[in-house]
């Protein structure tokens, strides 16, 4: 059986690092300035897609030179350049995706891009993201997340409380418990046992190490 159709999308302010060991995905898309970081990284780019306010001419240009496509939006526009990348992945059958966020610079910026990964608009995929030096799932449903044993992690209800929430091999279980939004009851868990489990049978939960 092939494995999911996967998309590897990296925003402006990505850590070079977290680019270089990103997953190998079947297509890379660059939102804006994130193209500067997949070129230093040397990595395949397959998209651009933004207002390209904040990309260099050089890039664009070596990026054109490539034959790479490039889908520029206008300035006023309703969507961040991430939401049309998302959109963009999920057009084109995307079921897994793995989101690169900064995490410096506005923090309106960087509120937005976190919450914006749990809209129901990309439902149908599975999304992960690396914000910095931190790592988010997104949990629909049930997931298996890979960390180990001392690893941190907060569960946060996004968008209304999540129902029906029951993890495994966390310090602090919760069984078919409600997880309110705007509360910090689920901050500073604990793996106790690796590759815990969160099963959310309504909502959504974002996971964060």
């Amino acid at each position: 059986m092939s494995s999911p159709y996967s998309a590897l999308i990296v925003a402006a302010g990505a850590f070079l690092e977290a680019v270089q060991r990103a997953p190998q995905t079947h297509f890379t898309i660059a939102a804006d300035a994130g193209l500067e970081v997949l070129l230093q990284a040397k990595r395949q780019v397959d998209l651009v897609v933004g207002d390209l306010d904040s990309v260099s001419p050089y890039a664009l240009t070596e990026a054109t030179d490539a034959g790479v496509e490039i889908k520029k939006y206008p300035e006023e526009k309703n969507e961040s350049d991430l939401e049309l990348a998302l959109a963009v992945a999920i057009d084109r059958g995307t079921q897994e995706m793995q989101v690169l966020l900064g995490d410096g610079g506005r923090l309106d910026h960087q509120l937005a891009n976190i919450l914006v990964l749990a809209s129901p608009r990309w439902q149908q995929a599975e999304i992960d993201a690396v914000v910095g030096e931190h790592r988010l799932w997104v949990v629909r449903g049930e997931r298996t997340i890979p960390l180990l044993p001392g690893d941190r992690v907060a569960l946060h209800a996004v968008g209304g409380p999540a129902s029906g929430v029951t993890t495994t091999n966390l310090l602090y279980p919760l069984r078919d418990a409600e997880l309110e939004a705007l509360v910090a009851l689920g901050i500073s868990n604990q793996v106790v046992a690796a590759a815990p489990t969160i099963r959310v049978d309504s909502g959504v939960v974002v996971a964060i190490s």
